[in-house]
């Protein structure tokens, strides 16, 4: 079946609208898992809520450039969710890190800018092939900046 069909559609479109129903349990569910990931990476909501807009910026963009181009499939979905997974693992895996040798702080922020630059350029690639002009200049600047900041440590 594709992503794209009618049948698919119907059954998306009756899902979202069961979930309206189960509105208050699921807004107690991700409250709760977002007050865990909050503790888990050291109280840091702000770290989250930024790499959760990167998530759905990269999310968008990168919808318009499969529809864009016509290669939009399932597996799509699943590699947005294998990044979300991952970088909320390395954030998360960083901070208990941190929390046992204190003195290497520095990893914490390594593994931050490497996910906020990694995500910045993903959404900077999707714009790029959607015809912005100068993305590749951004990506170029991002990436010397990025070797600046890893040279420090």
């Amino acid at each position: 079946m594709k992503l794209t069909s009618r049948r698919h559609s119907r059954y998306f479109s009756e899902t979202v609208n069961g979930l309206f129903l189960v509105n208050v349990p699921l807004k107690a569910f991700i409250s709760s898992l977002f007050g865990t990931l909050v503790y888990l990476t050291g109280n840091q909501p702000k770290i989250l809520e930024f790499v959760a807009i990167l998530l759905l910026v990269d999310l968008g963009m990168g919808l318009l450039t499969a529809l864009k181009h016509k290669t939009l499939s399932s597996d799509f979905l699943v590699t947005v969710l294998y990044k979300a997974g991952l970088y909320l693992f390395v954030l998360i895996g960083s901070n208990q890190f941190i929390q046992m040798c204190p003195y290497f702080s520095f990893v914490g922020e390594v593994f931050k800018i490497l996910i906020a630059s990694a995500e910045i350029i993903s959404i900077m690639e999707n714009a790029d092939l959607l015809g912005f002009k100068h993305a590749k200049k951004i990506i170029n600047l991002i990436n010397c900046e990025v070797e600046k900041k890893l040279s420090k440590f």
